[in-house]
This record gives C-alpha cells, sequence and structure tokens, in this order.
C-alpha cells in the first residue's frame, strides 16, 4: 500500500483583517448608496449578499440571481455578481489556506481519502473547478479544499470562478428573464433547496467508515 504524500502549506503573508475590512466597508458602502438611490438598491444589496451568499454561510443565492433578473439587464447583474464573488473567493482560499496550514489538520491533510481525492482532482484541476462553478448540483466548497491542498495558483483558480460563476448567474438571469417567477415562489424554492443541502451534508458527515477489519472508523471531519 502506498504511504500517504504530506501535504506541505505556508499562510498567506499578508494581514488576515485586509480583505474583511475591504468587504465591511464596500458592504457599508453599498447599503449607504442603496438608500441614495432606491432604483440600484436591489442590485446594490447583491454586493453584501454575494460575500455571505458565497461564503460558510448556506444562503440560498441562486435564488436571488433570478429575482433580480426581472429588474435589471443580465450584463448588469453578471458582472456586479462576479465581481463580487471574486472578493469572496480571494478571502475564501487565503481563509482555507491559514486553517490547513495548521498542525491540527495534518491528520485530515494526509488521509487517504484526502490523498485519493487530491490526486483525481490533479487530473483536470481546472475543468473540475469550472464545472462546480456551474452545476449547482455539484457542491464547490470541496473544491476550495482541494485547490488549496494542491498548491494551486490564484490566479487560474479565479480564471475559473470567473468562466463558471459567469456562465451560471447567466443562465439564472436567463430564466429570470424568460419565466416571470414570483418572487414568493423564488424564495420557497431556495429555501426547500437549501435544507435539501444542509440534511444531505448532515448525513454525510454522520456516515461513519469501516476500516478492514469492519470497526466504525472516526468520520473525516472529526479526525480535521
Amino acid at each position: 500500500m502506498t504511504q500517504p504524500v504530506p501535504v506541505l502549506l505556508s499562510p498567506p503573508r499578508r494581514s488576515p483583517w485586509i480583505l474583511p475590512a475591504v468587504m465591511v466597508a464596500l458592504s457599508i458602502l453599498c447599503l449607504v448608496a442603496a438608500r441614495a438611490w432606491p432604483g440600484w438598491a436591489r442590485l446594490l444589496y447583491l454586493v453584501p449578499y454575494t460575500f455571505l451568499g458565497n461564503s460558510l454561510a448556506p444562503l440560498p443565492y441562486d435564488g436571488a440571481v433570478v429575482y433580480l433578473a426581472n429588474h435589471y439587464s443580465l450584463p448588469v447583474i453578471v458582472l456586479v455578481a462576479v465581481a463580487a464573488t471574486l472578493l469572496i473567493e480571494v478571502w475564501n482560499m487565503e481563509l482555507l489556506a491559514r486553517v490547513l496550514a495548521r498542525e491540527g489538520t495534518r491528520g485530515f491533510r494526509d488521509h487517504r481519502v484526502t490523498q485519493t481525492t487530491l490526486r483525481w482532482y490533479r487530473k483536470a484541476p481546472f475543468c473540475s473547478l469550472v464545472a462546480t462553478c456551474v452545476l449547482p448540483i455539484v457542491p464547490h466548497y470541496p473544491m476550495r479544499f482541494l485547490a488549496v491542498l494542491a498548491g494551486y495558483p490564484m490566479w487560474k483558480y479565479l480564471l475559473s470562478v470567473i468562466l463558471g460563476r459567469g456562465t451560471r448567474y447567466a443562465g439564472l438571469a436567463g430564466v429570470g428573464m424568460a419565466l416571470p417567477i414570483p418572487g414568493y415562489w423564488i424564495l420557497l424554492a431556495s429555501l426547500l433547496a437549501l435544507a435539501i443541502g444542509v440534511r444531505g451534508a448532515h448525513r454525510m458527515n454522520r456516515v461513519p467508515e469501516t476500516n478492514q477489519s469492519g470497526s466504525p472508523k472516526t468520520p473525516l471531519a472529526e479526525e480535521a
């Protein structure tokens, strides 16, 4: 049996407070601007909502893009959503790099499941990132972990976000323009999708692994 290859990471050098401060300042600026220009309020609210919806917070984001399609043009929605997404994704990657560089995560980094997944990821990293950015049925957050563990270049990761999320947001906005869906239906569908996703993730985390003797092993999340 091949031995796991240790994954060595180094945290980012810049202060961990710079990007959060920038996002807080932009969010406040957008909220103030929304009061000054009510006609653009919904679009301005999208910026802080993007920071939350594309971070670790489990917020239904896709429905917001569909909803905005009834009020603004598709290029404007995609431009604002992608720009805000790029900023939060830089913070996501830096945060994961700091967490995964800690000694306490060595068990997760060197785990055989992590190593196997990394080997598959390295076969087509860019295509994998773009695909998970586009397809709503495939969660993207595991790919962030893999990109950090693989030492994937930030510029390539952000390019995959531009292509993947840009395509996804354009498709969602196109649906909103083609089908005049009431806002409350979008909200209900978003909450239902969120509940299903959270329940599925919770059940996956509770399923124990078994070793060769058949005895249960500690779940991966607990080993990390």
